[in-house]
């Protein structure tokens, strides 16, 4: 069975390696193993399934993910992180070590390939903070197999993430992760999980990916940019390419505002000028 260390292995951990936590790539790393447990106990994926974690660090998560069973592939972009964390895997957890693999890379540059899976699987990691969100729709979109996540990001970007229509932090990457699926907050992070100790509060998200008409995606997309680039006028002003009868074939009113419009509404205008 794994070891989940706690925060006075990390630290020594990270000594040992001749590692500080790092803010320039957000690394903020997980101490708390009752916490990590939970996280893992959380996991949208059946025991035995494929988790791709970006982010392991020192592999606090990545060691009880690894004890429910689950098959780990990790993204570090930290070489020295990228290397220690194999090693780390056989020492802690050597039953597990057959079923964990780690990539050197960023993962915003991850393809299809470079995982080497042909079957769905959840994305569940500790996200750097500052590209949570570009990492999030960049994987979804790469990666049609990705069925569902759990990641801990800034409160802020989950509240935005999950918004609902018309509400203050309602706008692009909402709609954008809307075309993907269904997304909600599942649990509050407590800041003193972290080492370093963040300066703004956390949340998990979980993700549950959803059907959709990828010949859409494009203008769904395009609509969805243009809208809100001018999101304080209505749509009739912020997307006049459009006519009146768009409008009324799409049952909406160009009076609206683009917070006031769901990710299906964008879907059906986009159908309409395909």
């Amino acid at each position: 069975m794994a070891c989940v260390p706690g925060s006075g292995w990390v630290r020594s951990k990270a000594a040992q390696l001749g590692i500080s936590p790092s803010k320039a790539l957000g690394q903020n790393f997980m101490t708390d193993p009752h916490f990590l447990s939970h996280i893992a106990s959380l996991a949208p994926a059946a025991t035995g399934g494929r988790v791709l974690e970006v982010g392991p660090g020192l592999g606090s998560l990545t060691l009880p993910l690894l004890e429910r069973g689950f098959e780990v592939k990790a993204v570090e972009l930290d070489s020295r992180l990228a290397l220690a964390l194999p090693e780390t895997v056989r020492e802690l957890a050597p039953l597990s070590a057959s079923r964990f693999s780690c990539l050197q890379g960023d993962a915003l540059e991850l393809q299809e390939g470079d995982l080497d899976w042909d079957a769905p699987f959840s994305l569940i990691s500790n996200l750097p903070y500052s590209v949570s969100v570009p990492i999030i729709l960049h994987l979804l979109s790469a990666f049609p197999l990705l069925s569902s996540f759990l990641v801990l990001v800034q409160k802020e970007v989950g509240e935005r993430l999950c918004a609902k229509v018309g509400q203050k932090s309602y706008g692009v990457p909402t709609l954008k992760l809307a075309w993907y699926g269904r997304a909600k907050i599942v649990g509050k992070v407590p800041r003193t999980v972290f080492w370093p100790a963040p300066h703004v509060d956390s949340v998990l998200v979980e993700f549950e990916r959803v059907e959709r008409r990828e010949d859409l995606k494009e203008k769904t997309f395009s609509l969805i940019d243009q809208a809100f680039r001018t999101r304080r006028k209505t749509l009739k002003n912020s997307l006049p390419f459009l006519e009146a009868s768009d409008f009324d074939r799409a049952a909406i009113d160009p009076a609206c505002r683009p917070e006031n419009l769901s990710v299906k509404d964008f879907e059906g205008i986009a159908a309409l000028l395909s």
